[in-house]
């Protein structure tokens, strides 16, 4: 009797172990992750870019500014070098760091806000894969159809001058699509506007036709599906 006794207390002990991982894998994951971009406009030294427009550091309220990152299939270091945070750190299976990511499209307003000038703005992150480099040419699934993660951010301006402006503030992660639907986040982000081609901002209209951006922060994905490549 004593034995049964035992081994009921052992299989409930067991049963008891199996509810606590399944419980603490429906809790998700949660880390710090890193991001490093770069946005352009159609002007850009990166070509013809969709439903861009530039801005030329005017500080006036209104108007809506877009860039863009190049396409996922596109070759370019720091394109290709984005971030931890689409594979969750190398947690979701068959990933690596850094993943390739681009912002599809990176867009802000400007306003003065309390004597200080602020840019407030959203970015589309498209997940190209969860590995590093350039799609390949031949990928079946367009930019427009792979997952997103959304960003809300909001940043006061820094001193400007005719070949770059720089901003620094802070953002959240507002889910996704896809695996990303329920992933949640904040922490602070920094850039600055400018011109890549060699002529400069000054001798291309004046406008800043690209930016590079970095973002460094915490994440939070109750359903992060890391069983799935």
């Amino acid at each position: 009797m004593g034995r049964v006794v035992a081994a009921l207390v052992a299989v409930g002990a067991f049963a008891a172990v199996g509810a606590v991982s399944a419980g603490a894998q429906e809790r998700g994951v949660s880390g710090y992750f890193s991001l490093i971009m770069m946005v352009h406009t159609s002007s850009s030294s990166y070509g013809d870019l969709p439903g861009v427009n530039p801005w030329s550091g005017s500080r006036r309220n209104g108007g809506s500014f877009v860039y863009r990152s190049i396409p996922c299939t596109g070759n370019a270091p720091v394109n290709n070098i984005s971030s931890d945070l689409p594979s969750y750190g190398t947690r979701v299976a068959g990933s690596r760091a850094p993943s390739s990511l681009r912002a599809h499209p990176f867009r802000f307003t400007v306003r003065k806000e309390d004597r200080e000038w602020m840019i407030r703005g959203t970015m589309t992150l498209t997940v190209c894969k969860l590995d590093q480099g350039p799609t390949p040419s031949d990928d079946p699934v367009p930019d427009e159809s792979k997952p997103k993660i959304r960003v809300a951010f909001e940043a006061k301006l820094g001193t400007r001058t005719p070949e770059s402006t720089p901003w620094t503030g802070t953002f959240r992660l507002r889910g996704g699509t896809g695996r990303y639907e329920d992933l949640t986040g904040a922490g602070t982000i920094a850039g600055y506007l400018f011109c890549f081609a060699p002529a400069g901002c000054a001798q291309l209209g004046g406008n800043y036709l690209d930016g590079q951006l970095v973002m460094n922060g915490t994440y939070r994905d109750p359903t992060p599906e890391l069983a799935t490549p």
